[in-house]
């Protein structure tokens, strides 16, 4: 058995169970197998600084795969909200809401309500005038600007990093 401190254990535990079930670009995983060595040579030493050392790349890599597969999934259709549809109406709704909405603010506090009113108005008739876009417009919009994830392929843990991650388990 392994004499490291017990929250430096739980810690490696952790990662590898993190690291087992992360999606990283194919060509992180060679360096991730290597530092996976190091931490195995500094578990079997039960060397609390160089499993530290070792286990800082592992989280960051760990870490990245989670980004990595939360912003992914901002593609993918969330379960319990329904599709947008393409709505051309939704602008003259907004606009005519709009309207309706300066004018009660005029006969109920003159120009001065009404100059606040058409601040709201104007919110109101941005939100009906953004619900014309398709979920697909919004997301080729995202990605034209650089804001999705990048389009490199994922792929989970090799047979070398889980075996790896196996062996520095069992000597846990």
């Amino acid at each position: 058995m392994v004499e490291l401190p017990a929250d430096l254990s739980r810690e490696v535990h952790r990662t590898l169970t993190d690291l087992r079930a992360a999606q990283l670009a194919a060509t992180a995983w060679p360096a991730v197998a290597g530092d996976l060595g190091r931490l195995a040579v500094g578990v079997e030493r039960s060397d609390p600084d160089l499993v530290r050392a070792a286990l800082v790349p592992i989280s960051q890599a760990t870490f990245e795969g989670k980004v990595r597969g939360r912003l992914a999934g901002a593609d993918r259709r969330a379960a319990m909200v329904v599709a947008t549809k393409q709505t051309s109406a939704l602008p003259a709704v907004g606009a005519f809401s709009a309207a309706v909405l300066i004018l009660i603010g005029y006969l109920l506090g003159g120009w001065l309500v009404a100059a606040g009113a058409s601040a709201f108005a104007l919110f109101i008739f941005g939100v009906a005038l953004a619900g014309t876009h398709t979920t697909t417009d919004r997301r080729a919009h995202r990605r034209s600007q650089g804001l999705a994830p990048t389009m490199e392929s994922t792929e989970p843990a090799p047979t070398v990093v889980a075996d790896a991650i196996n062996q520095i388990e069992a000597l846990l």
